[in-house]
């Protein structure tokens, strides 16, 4: 079966079946889109039984040399033809995985980087001391990712409808759109009701953006 026709199936199920993110959807359809783009340049067979450990081999060599792409890159890229290959399986399109025991490139750990209790304070003084257009809306937005543990693509994301003042809630939708329930803390609560009121902002959105 042709690649292309696979690769709209599988991106059908993990968007339908699977319920993936948005994010990961657009990556892996983006990833397969290149790999189909490299066997067809290189004379390769776009036949989905046709495909073997050799053609990933170039694909990666190829990524890695004339496109610079890095190991952590690389790491998603094969992590999407593994699931891919996966499907492939249990639909009866391949006979064996041409990805197993692929293994990929290493990447140096790097040690996330914490502010310290102090320097968290000394933010918070600075923010509240800012007389700009945009220091409601800096104050709002760094005190919100530090007491809330909210990621920045969560933050972006807000709206107003998911947050609760009543109840003193923020409901978030994350990853693979599973839903959580974070609280506010008391010293974000009057800064969001402050936030709400300007004028200047859109009334239907949080827009929190960096």
């Amino acid at each position: 079966m042709e690649l292309k026709a696979v690769i709209d199936e599988f991106i059908l199920c993990i968007q339908i079946e699977k319920n993936y993110s948005d994010h990961t959807i657009t990556s892996y359809e983006y990833d397969l889109v290149q790999f189909l783009s490299f066997l067809r340049k290189s004379n390769g067979s776009t036949d989905v039984a046709c495909i073997t450990k050799t053609h990933v081999r170039r694909f990666i060599q190829h990524q890695m040399g004339m496109c610079k792409q890095k190991p952590r890159s690389m790491h998603r890229k094969i992590s999407c033809l593994k699931s891919f290959t996966k499907y492939c399986l249990q639909e009866k399109y391949l006979m064996s995985d041409f990805m197993a025991s692929m293994e990929s490139p290493k990447t140096d750990k790097k040690l996330p980087v914490y502010m310290t209790l102090t320097d968290l304070q000394q933010l918070f003084q600075m923010l509240g001391e800012e007389h700009s257009s945009l220091s409601l809306r800096n104050e709002a937005m760094f005190k919100l990712l530090a007491t809330s543990g909210m990621r920045r693509s969560e933050l972006v994301t807000l709206t107003w409808e998911q947050v609760d003042f009543s109840s003193q809630t923020i409901r978030i939708h994350g990853k693979g759109k599973k839903e959580r329930l974070l609280p506010l803390h008391p010293v974000v609560l009057p800064l969001l009701q402050a936030y709400r009121v300007n004028p200047l902002l859109p009334g239907y959105l949080l827009h929190i953006s960096l």
